[in-house]
């Protein structure tokens, strides 16, 4: 099944990729989401962009849809009671494992595969993943039993909209030309589809913005780096703490000045109250170059983290400095999570935060800031969500 499966995921990447241009570009001109225009449609019910109404719109495959549309479709589900930017789906656990079987695929395989895509999208009509997943179950049920080929043509149409939806806004190049999602599930989803694959993540702020960079390995469209914008998913992430003076004006956790290397260790790492403690913290007077192959070299015992807070360059010829936090994780629970609170008051007051999805034992540059980030609070350091 593992073949098969492959097989239809390059045959929707052709067909994606075929209205494209020699750069990578999707055929679609750009525009930003106007935020402010969305949330306001999306609740108004004599709207002609009322999200109920796009939600049937987009059932019935409208092919009369508009960019702003289908914007006002997929953004406005930021709007949304219950919205949740790291949302994950049980249900696409199911179906991976069905679609990662050795044998080839049942009747009942592909039934499920669709009934539990439905079941997304029943929750969440704009999530691109669940139709992608739904055009996969039907492909297998045509390709081995005669499936219902114009429901799988549906299927593949709607992914496809949404797909250039998010398109629709840039093609990633720059942060001018970032590509906005509201979910960073779908920053992998976006990259996947293209036939990228990820060297390194970086969390970045620029022009009041917020961007996950991607530096992306060798590829045929020459792409060396990958911006989405996640204003949305930061502005939702920090509302959380809009009310709560103590973290807008308190460091209360590992307080970090500009310029320092700092060493935490997991104490009882096999205990579920286990905790990170500070072993050593100590002046890095120059600024950096973030050079995986030499200065995040350096042996890291295990369960402990070291960390970086200093000013960096991404390359010896690159004369652009950024504030930034590298990790260098060695950690046996793979994953580790915290919260980042950054002030540009040297004296350490008025904190906003920012946003981490986790991070993968090794060196990861996890995030980067201009250089008027002096003071970094990292709060709550744990190895679970």
């Amino acid at each position: 099944m593992k073949k098969l499966v492959v097989l239809i995921t390059a045959l929707l990447l052709m067909s994606l990729t075929h209205a494209q241009d020699a750069g990578g570009t999707a055929i679609v001109g750009y525009t930003t989401p106007n935020y402010e225009q969305i949330k306001k449609d999306c609740a108004d019910k004599h709207s002609f962009r009322y999200y109920p109404n796009l939600v049937k719109r987009f059932a019935a495959v409208d092919t009369s849809l508009q960019v702003e549309d289908l914007q006002t479709f997929y953004y406005g589900q930021a709007f949304l009671d219950g919205y949740n930017p790291y949302q994950r789906y049980d249900e696409f656990d199911q179906i991976l494992a069905i679609m990662h079987k050795d044998e080839a695929p049942t009747i009942e395989d592909t039934r499920m595969i669709v009934k539990l895509a439905n079941t997304v999208i029943a929750k969440n009509p704009a999530e691109p993943m669940a139709y992608y997943y739904k055009f996969v179950g039907q492909s297998m049920a045509c390709e081995y039993f005669g499936g219902d080929t114009a429901g799988m043509q549906q299927s593949q149409l709607q992914f496809q909209m949404l797909f250039y939806t998010i398109a629709s806004t840039g093609n990633g190049t720059s942060p001018e030309l970032a590509m906005h999602v509201v979910n960073t599930s779908h920053e992998y989803m976006m990259m996947g589809m293209y036939g990228f694959q990820m060297k390194e993540q970086v969390l970045m702020s620029y022009n009041g913005s917020n961007y996950d960079m991607f530096v992306i390995d060798t590829n045929e469209y020459g792409v060396d780096t990958l911006y989405f914008n996640i204003d949305r998913i930061v502005g939702v992430w920090s509302s959380l703490f809009a009310d709560n003076e103590e973290v807008k004006d308190t460091a209360t956790g590992l307080f970090l000045e500009l310029g320092e290397r700092f060493v935490l260790e997991l104490k009882k790492p096999k205990r579920k109250d286990s905790q990170f403690v500070l072993v050593s913290k100590e002046r890095v007077g120059d600024t950096l170059v973030c050079d995986r192959d030499s200065l995040f070299r350096e042996p890291v015992p295990k369960n402990q983290v070291v960390g970086y807070f200093c000013p960096m360059r991404l390359s010896e010829d690159d004369e652009t400095v950024f504030n930034c936090l590298v990790f260098i994780s060695n950690c046996r629970k793979r994953w580790l999570y915290y919260d980042t609170y950054i002030s540009t008051d040297e004296n350490g007051k008025n904190f906003t935060p920012t946003s981490n999805n986790g991070m993968p034992r090794g060196v990861l540059m996890n995030e980067m800031w201009p250089t008027n980030v002096k003071i970094l609070n990292i709060d709550n350091i744990r190895t679970k969500k």
